[in-house]
């Protein structure tokens, strides 16, 4: 019983590093981050329905078996390394997304958008 006490509070000190930004810490985060003024509303928008503004979020297994990380919800077939090794195209690893620290998740958006738009997201 002791056990299940200490591992259930151990799971929720490890969820509350979690950051779910409000409307305008995302704003003031994105801006920090040098995204452009004119696609804001977009990039707000994008963040809400990909992730509800949360950094934590890892996605259920997508049909080809790859997963979405953090606040832009970022695929690790082709943008981030799932191992202990940043690579892949944002020579980024997946962990690395789910940072309270939006920089390297923000940086790699902005390569995706600049290569795909916002068609690279579903949200």
């Amino acid at each position: 019983m002791k056990w299940a006490l200490l591992l259930c509070a151990l799971g929720l000190l490890l969820h509350c590093e979690a950051k779910q930004l409000s409307r305008c810490e995302l704003v003031r985060e994105l801006r920090r981050n040098g995204f452009p003024e004119n696609k804001m509303r977009d990039w707000v928008c994008l963040v809400e329905n990909e992730s509800s503004r949360r950094t934590d979020i890892v996605s259920r297994p997508n049909s080809d078996g790859s997963r979405d990380y953090g606040l832009f919800q970022i695929n690790d077939r082709y943008w981030c390394s799932s191992t202990s090794q940043p690579g892949k195209d944002c020579n980024v690893t997946c962990k690395q997304l789910l940072s309270d620290n939006i920089s390297k998740s923000a940086a790699c958006a902005k390569k995706i958008y600049q290569r795909h738009g916002f068609d690279a997201w579903y949200g």
